[in-house]
């Protein structure tokens, strides 16, 4: 059986971390850094904007040569950002950061609310439990022959 969104989020469960769109981009790398996180959800009050991770700071401000001081959330964010539900699969959440090249995906609950940032880095932590406790499975198997 595949392994739900769901049962992969840390208990208790991260706090997202939220970023008005006027917050200088030094801010948001500021957070990033205490939290020990990639991505900052950006939202109005009312609504989510997209996410800024440090890809989109690294592009932005190294790539594009603007000012960490001057240049603002909503001017780096991602806009297209994926939102899947917690009852979606952990493949189908690797497909579509595959597809679209982007390493964090939004989870929302049954009623659309957030509640995770999911990683690539979840991803690959709950593959390598899975491929471990898989291993353990056929050592105990045929060490009982």
């Amino acid at each position: 059986m595949a392994n739900l969104l769901h049962s992969i989020l840390p208990e208790p469960r991260r706090p997202i971390v939220y970023v008005h769109p006027d917050v200088a981009v030094s801010r948001c790398v500021a957070m990033m850094v205490e939290d020990n996180i990639g991505a900052l959800v950006v939202t109005d009050d009312e609504n989510i904007l997209g996410i800024v991770s440090e890809r989109d700071i690294i592009r932005s401000l190294l790539y594009k040569g603007l000012s960490p001081e001057s240049t603002k959330a909503y001017e780096i964010l991602y806009a297209d950002v994926s939102v899947l539900k917690e009852t979606d699969t952990v493949e189908k959440a690797m497909e579509v950061m595959t597809v679209t090249r982007r390493r964090h995906i939004l989870v929302t609950d049954e009623n659309e609310a957030l509640i995770a940032i999911v990683s690539i880095g979840d991803l690959l932590l709950n593959l390598l439990e899975d491929k471990m406790r898989e291993i353990e499975q056929l050592e105990n198997y045929i060490h009982t022959y």
